[in-house]
């Protein structure tokens, strides 16, 4: 797996992640940058907006969406989210400019025809009522892929919708309902080379989720907008390599800063960000003796945090717990193009595994 954040904070989050050999399957999670600045990114990460195979959507708050009309609407890429939050979606779309009918480019897009799609791996109903280990993991949701009018598997696999769908190329179809992959949180289905993992998270949204994506044998634990740390949040978060955590605000810097009363108490409450402090608490309970993890420090404000205070606090933390500090790789992501965890580069450096 490689994981390479394009952005991360209140100006816009994304994070793209490829799998399989060549990096064949794309995934972005949150598109919360403009369109023109979130395709330049993915150039510069190596990406053409039209290789990626869906977007993972958090939730719908425009830090995270922002950049998903043009890539629907120019690159008919799938959006995979809650149903809640894809009903959220389409009513702010409906507020655009551009029109909820849309006649495919020559070569641009994919037809949709039920002939030729390909289901791909249904996971299984997981046992319990959601106290037990694992027992979060829902009921998984059959993919479809399309293919193009050569009859090769499109790159950028449609999803098709619960109710049937027949057009051809030329003709005018909702993209809206053709690009949607309803997946509520707690369920899980597999894209391409990646099993995606949707898990519930606390936050001033609809039906806000984080996600546990696997390939290759590595995970990736992606929760990056949640007020408290639930035990589903920690069940998802203990088996990830890589964790993409929230680690917003310092509290007293926070509590002295110029925001109004009501925002500050917001973002404190159970479903606005967690503090430095709260991220810190939910690293050591997911605390691994046994392997080597990397963690990234996600979604800082900059108004009540800074870099230093954020990397100060965890490492303080962790000392005092006596964890061994040799076990993690802490690193700080930027409002901007950020760092890159590839997990072959990885097993290529043992001694990245190691800890005395």
């Amino acid at each position: 797996m490689r994981v390479t954040s394009l952005a991360s904070g209140s100006s816009g989050n994304a994070l793209l992640v490829e799998a399989g050999p060549g990096r064949r399957t794309r995934l972005l999670v949150d598109a919360g940058l403009p369109g023109n600045i979130l395709i330049e990114r993915l150039r510069q990460a190596g990406t053409h907006p039209g290789q990626l195979q869906g977007v993972l959507v958090t939730h719908e708050h425009g830090d995270h969406i922002i950049g998903l009309p043009v890539l629907m609407k120019c690159y008919a890429i799938p959006v995979i989210t809650a149903p809640e939050t894809f009903a959220a979606l389409e009513r702010s779309l409906a507020y655009e400019t551009w029109s909820a009918e849309w006649v495919p480019a020559n070569g641009d897009t994919p037809s949709i025809s039920r002939q030729n799609e390909a289901e791909i791996m249904p996971g299984e109903q997981a046992p319990g009522n959601g106290a037990q280990r694992g027992a979060w993991l829902g009921q998984a949701q059959p993919l479809h892929f399309t293919h193009d009018r050569n009859g090769r598997q499109n790159v950028v696999a449609g999803l098709v919708p619960a109710r049937s769908i027949h057009k051809f190329w030329g003709e005018t179809i909702s993209f809206m309902d053709t690009l949607a992959m309803p997946l509520q949180p707690g369920s899980r289905c597999q894209i391409g080379d990646i099993e995606v993992i949707s898990f519930p998270v606390s936050h001033d949204a609809l039906a806000p989720c984080g996600y546990l994506l696997s390939a290759g044998g590595c995970r990736v634990c992606i929760a990056i907008d949640s007020g408290e740390v639930t035990p589903i949040m920690l069940e998802a978060m203990y088996h990830a390599d890589l964790l993409v955590l929230v680690s917003n605000h310092d509290r007293e810097r926070l509590l002295r800063g110029p925001y109004p009363y009501h925002l500050k108490m917001r973002i404190l409450g159970p479903t606005g960000h967690l503090s430095n402090d709260q991220a810190t608490d939910a690293v050591l309970h997911t605390w691994r003796t046994d392997s080597v993890r990397w963690l990234w420090l996600s979604h800082l404000s900059r108004t009540n945090n800074t870099p230093k205070l954020a990397l100060k606090s965890m490492l303080t933390r962790l000392e005092a717990a006596r964890a061994s500090l040799d076990q993690v790789h802490i690193t700080v992501l930027p409002p901007g193009m950020g760092s890159v965890w590839d997990s072959t580069q990885l097993w290529e450096s043992p001694s990245l595994w190691e800890w005395q």
